[in-house]
């Protein structure tokens, strides 16, 4: 027995081995007559047959004891080469005798007939290797490990079926299959079972022969790409010729689902990715923009608010980012087009609105309204397609972002008429119909968001709020609340700050009036006063509009500023007549008395008519003290001919010092408390300068606190670098202009704030 034998033998096989060494020597010719005879031969015949039953037990060991001994025999009858090379030689005789033959003879048969035959005979062959392996075992378990150059049996047997059979016929087997494929995409039902039964010939040879897949993605894989690639090249220029691009994205949806199913259904698992990826260049990534310009494509889409169609446009490109960014510019410019179209739409009727104000009188009916609503609606409508069908991809909220900025940011126009907008739906009484306030304060705040210069917003806001509150014309309070809490979310508390501070005003002053009642005797029926009390700084404006105070309203006037300065010692208090309400009561005639609901100055050339029946112009800017332009509009308004409170002689729009003014006796309303409306006309142009002016201000000391802010921190910087610090840090609230910036860089080194650098002119240094 050769020692490098019995070295893996277990110790009572050992013993059994030294019991035999005296038996009779075993021939060669003997040995293999009677293995062939009665193992290889008719387990051969077996496996032909069909049959699983192949020995019995008693047979199978008497065979296997038979092998054994002529292994363990000493040289030289040791047979365990030859007992090896007579393993090959079955096997290789096996496979070119018997399968060739049939495989041969499938060939001239149908190709259905020849994928049976092949994986028949593949699983036939794993059987056969198999059960010699298991003959031939002693073989494995001693000889092959340590002898060179000598594989197991497995893979002997594996390697003979790969290079007589496998070599031949797999380009048919192949063709077959690539066959069957694409009867397949053409409709037609195929034995899946029998095909995935074929490909496993593919991926078993690989793996048996290898350890990995080359054999199968080398044989099978890249022939199947190739084939999808031509088929889906040439299918995909007839239907772009044929379908309209929602039919296009279907098909294309449909053959990749058929794709990934063919995979998982007899292809390997590992050819998923690269069979997806082949189909998705051929019919997506090629075609993409003359599928996303067609009259139906992407743009059409989105007009036809099209949401299964944008989903299934979304699914197929989502995780190409090179393609899904052709297509977040496309669905940014055609949002941008949309707003684009709704602003221009108003322009002309807000031209419209204004010409027929002027045929009315004064009167302005509103046309900002539309356009607001407009784009809250084109806003829920493209954020709605973001949220639904595009999953709230960055990319594309990115793109729906930039486009609301493009077209709102032209001009403050929508930023003025969203304030606007606003300020009548949280008003009492409010005309525009929303469904849901909360949702449309939502959409408003998302609006807000994209206004670049939201100082303008912020400011028209803040004293549309003011005329809410002192007028009490504020619908809901937790609706005001609601949009603040929203506003600050957006933008901080900086300002919204102010806002708080404004209702908190109101509420002390509800307070202060309750206590002023209970603790002053204001005696006289014939006056009664409810003031608020603003606080500088939290109310839009600080400048006072000089005016005379009524006779009427002196003491109880004069009573309250005692009262207050005696709470809030060291405090200033200023009548503002410009803003507030009053409620007049009017004797027209003896029989017609109403109370008039009207502004502070309205009331006030009210009260000029207690002295004298007729008044002109001229006397009443006297008595009341109010500036010419302010009085002339309210004045206006109490005789205009909807109103007809006053009556002017002439009666003509214009207004002259000598014109003049009397009660209408001939006043009728059925009505007893009637609301008097200031009648403006369609812009006060004098009124938007101001408010421009005021921002302004306000953009300048921003400017001017960023720049001293940025430079106590740096101490020296260059002029560029400056510029582009403070752009970053009041972008939130505006995009102040660089040569703006300059200016104030010059006014602040004109205070000594700042210096040039003496030795380079483009750097500044910090003054402490």
């Amino acid at each position: 027995i050769n020692a490098e034998y019995m070295g893996g033998l277990p110790q009572g096989l050992c013993l059994f081995q030294s019991h035999i060494m005296d038996e009779e020597i075993i021939t060669l010719e003997a040995g293999l007559k009677s293995v062939d005879s009665n193992g290889i031969t008719p387990f051969l015949q077996f496996i032909e047959k069909g049959e699983r039953q192949f020995f019995k037990a008693k047979d199978f060991v008497s065979l296997y004891d038979l092998i054994f001994k002529m292994c363990i025999q000493r040289d030289p009858f040791n047979w365990s080469q030859n007992l090896y090379n007579r393993y090959a030689q079955a096997v290789d005789e096996y496979v070119k005798n018997e399968v060739k033959q049939s495989l041969e003879e499938a060939c001239r048969k149908d190709e259905s007939v020849f994928l049976k035959e092949w994986s028949k005979r593949w699983n036939n062959h794993k059987l056969v290797v198999a059960g010699l392996s298991k003959l031939f075992m002693y073989l494995d378990r001693f000889y092959a490990p340590n002898t060179d150059n000598v594989l197991s049996l497995k893979d002997q047997g594996f390697k003979l079926y790969k290079d007589s059979i496998f070599e031949a016929f797999y380009k048919n087997a192949c063709s077959a299959i690539l066959n069957a494929i694409e009867k397949e995409r053409l409709g037609e039902q195929r034995d899946r079972q029998m095909l995935q039964d074929a490909v496993k010939v593919f991926t078993e040879i690989s793996t048996q022969m290898q350890k990995s897949f080359v054999i199968y993605q080398e044989r099978l894989e890249e022939s199947v790409l190739d084939h999808a690639n031509m088929y889906y090249n040439r299918k995909s220029r007839q239907w772009m010729d044929e379908d309209s691009c929602p039919n296009y994205l279907e098909k294309a949806e449909n053959m990749l689902e058929q794709e990934r199913s063919r995979v998982k259904d007899y292809l390997h698992r590992g050819t998923e990715e690269k069979l997806v990826q082949t189909v998705y260049a051929q019919l997506l990534k090629s075609h993409q923009k003359e599928l996303l310009d067609k009259k139906t494509g992407l743009a059409y889409l989105l007009t036809a608010n099209s949401l299964t169609d944008l989903s299934r446009l979304y699914r197929l490109y989502k995780d190409h980012l090179e393609e899904l960014e052709r297509i977040a510019t496309i669905f940014q410019d055609c949002v941008n087009k949309a707003g684009e179209d709704i602003v221009d739409k108003n322009d002309q009727a807000a031209i419209a609105a204004a010409a027929a104000a002027a045929a009315a009188g004064g009167l302005v009916a509103d046309a900002n309204h539309q356009l607001i609503q407009s784009l809250l609606e084109l806003h829920a409508r493209y954020n709605d397609i973001v949220s639904k069908c595009f999953e709230k991809h960055q990319l594309m909220q990115k793109s729906l972002k930039k486009a609301f900025e493009s077209f709102i940011n032209k001009d403050s126009r929508v930023s003025r008429s969203l304030a606007k907008f606003v300020n009548d739906v949280l008003k009492k009484g409010s005309k525009i119909n929303v469904k849901d306030i909360d949702s449309t304060l939502d959409t408003v705040v998302f609006l807000y968001g994209y206004i670049q210069e939201k100082d303008v917003f912020e400011r028209d806001y803040q004293v549309f709020l003011s005329h809410r509150l002192l007028m009490g014309t504020c619908g809901s309070e937790h609706a005001e609340k609601s949009m603040i809490a929203k506003l600050k979310t957006e933008c901080g508390y900086q300002w919204t700050n102010k806002l708080e501070g404004m209702f908190k005003d109101v509420q002390l002053s509800k307070d202060l009036m309750s206590s002023f009642r209970n603790e002053i005797e204001v005696g006289g029926a014939d006056v009664q006063l409810d003031a608020t009390v603003c606080t500088t700084g939290y109310w839009p404006s600080s400048k006072h509009i000089p005016s005379t105070m009524p006779t009427d309203l002196q003491p109880v006037c004069e009573k309250f500023k005692r009262f207050y300065l005696n709470k809030h010692t060291g405090h200033k208090l200023e009548w503002r007549f410009d803003q507030g309400q009053a409620e007049v009561l009017v004797d027209f005639s003896p029989q017609v008395k109403r109370s008039l609901v009207c502004s502070t100055y309205q009331m006030m050339i009210m009260l000029t008519f207690n002295g004298q029946k007729v008044l002109t112009y001229k006397q009443i800017l006297d008595i009341t003290g109010v500036p010419k332009a302010e009085l002339a509009n309210h004045l206006i308004s109490l005789c205009h001919p909807k109103v007809a409170v006053l009556k002017k002689n002439p009666n003509v729009k214009k207004l002259e010092e000598a014109h003049m003014f009397m009660i209408n006796k001939d006043y009728k309303n059925p009505l007893k408390k009637v609301n008097i409306p200031v009648l403006r006309a369609a812009e006060d142009q004098d009124n938007a300068e101001e408010e421009n002016k005021v921002i302004e201000l306000q953009r300048r000391h921003q400017m001017d606190a960023a720049i001293v802010r940025i430079m106590k921190t740096r101490k020296q910087l260059r002029h560029n670098m400056l510029v582009a610090e403070v752009i970053q840090q009041l972008s939130a609230r505006f995009k102040p202009k660089p040569n703006d910036i300059k200016k104030r860089i010059e006014a602040l080194i004109e205070q000594d704030y700042l210096e040039r650098d003496s030795s380079d002119r483009g750097t500044y240094n910090y003054l402490a």
